[in-house]
């Protein structure tokens, strides 16, 4: 089963083997409160109960998880080294990490690293390779979790390895897409806190980046505006938050008028950072300009994001799961608001893929 520990909820999938990769079960539960802290774990204890409560309640089967390591603290590089053997690579970065990951002296890390393939190149063979750092500590607050959940945990990951390999996997299913897998294409998972965008090609991962902006700001932004707390914002946000196209600015109440302004001021800058990120892929990765989007993450079920971001991005957006084959006893499930694959889903998806997917 794969289980993402998210800021705002703990959402956990189990998938079964087979020609198609199957979805048994599904859920989530509120992340206790206090126990993160920008995707740290900070109390164990608190998160193991959270994770033993809702498997319970799945009646979940296996005792084998995948996770992830995620938040601020958490290094990546995507670099290129020339082709060697993969023994080769782990002596060169057992020297050389720092060269390429920036640590102070004081600082106990994790680095580790994945081959991803071959570089395009063809003067200087050359490998892709992702470089990953994180604090021990995190490390050892993970394992210490899934060690009182009672749980065997397989293996710790990026979020952006598990996102590409869970959409990568989905884009099979959507005619409209099927015809692009062999594109270079753009993932956006939107979470409470944050953002990862990344771009990936044949489920290869290419590029990826930690945006510090999330589904908060705009319910923040909704708060001001209306001179409530937080928590009333959130509420206003996700019950008559809509972002509006042009022509319909002319046929809609002042309120409405302004709840449209304050979401696309809140979400300019994520738009900013994402377009940036583009140009950059562009001129130094010498990458073709990306033509699909695909969106994940709980933030992005904001009614007319997707087609604002199409618009302000000039590019195909498609939400995230629409046909992936889930198992017929969990058609009635209590969690059914997750029965057409609830987009909050994806990196849990992905997670539970890597164990089975071929």
């Amino acid at each position: 089963m794969g289980i993402d520990i998210g800021n705002r909820d703990i959402k956990i999938v189990e998938m079964k083997q087979g020609i198609i990769p199957e979805i048994t079960r599904m859920g989530r539960i509120p992340t206790p409160q206090g126990a993160l802290d920008d995707g740290a774990i900070l109390q164990a204890n608190l998160v193991a109960n959270a994770i033993k409560n809702l498997i319970g309640r799945m009646e979940v089967r296996t005792r084998c998880a995948v996770t992830i390591v995620s938040g601020k603290h958490v290094i990546t590089r995507l670099i290129k080294l020339p082709k060697m053997t993969s023994a080769e690579v782990a002596s060169t970065l057992k020297w050389e990490a720092e060269k390429y990951i920036p640590l102070s002296n004081n600082t106990d890390v994790v680095i580790d690293h994945l081959i991803l393939g071959n570089s395009e190149e063809n003067l200087n063979p050359q490998i892709n390779v992702l470089l990953v750092a994180a604090p021990r500590k995190l490390v050892y607050l993970i394992n210490e979790t899934f060690t009182l959940a009672g749980l065997c945990l397989n293996a710790v990951e990026i979020e952006p390895l598990s996102l590409s390999r869970s959409i990568g996997w989905s884009i099979k299913n959507y005619a409209s897409l099927r015809d692009c897998q062999d594109e270079v294409i753009v993932g956006l998972d939107m979470g409470a806190k944050a953002t990862n965008l990344f771009v990936f090609q044949d489920k290869k991962l290419l590029f990826s980046r930690y945006i510090a902006l999330g589904g908060d700001m705009i319910s923040h932004a909704v708060a001001t505006s209306h001179g409530i707390e937080f928590n009333a914002g959130q509420v206003i946000k996700e019950r008559d938050g809509r972002i509006l196209n042009e022509n319909a600015l002319d046929s809609v109440t002042e309120p409405e008028k302004n709840m449209d302004r304050v979401l696309k001021e809140s979400i300019a800058p994520l738009v900013g950072e994402i377009k940036r990120s583009i140009d950059f892929l562009r001129s130094k990765e010498k990458l073709p300009t990306p033509k699909f989007l695909v969106l994940s993450g709980g933030a992005i079920k904001l009614k007319g994001l997707a087609e604002y971001l199409r618009n302000e991005l000039a590019m195909q957006v498609t939400i995230g799961f629409g046909n992936i084959p889930v198992g017929e006893q969990f058609a009635g499930f209590v969690y059914n608001d997750v029965k057409n694959i609830d987009p909050a889903y994806a990196v849990a998806i992905g997670l539970a893929l890597r164990e089975i997917a071929t």
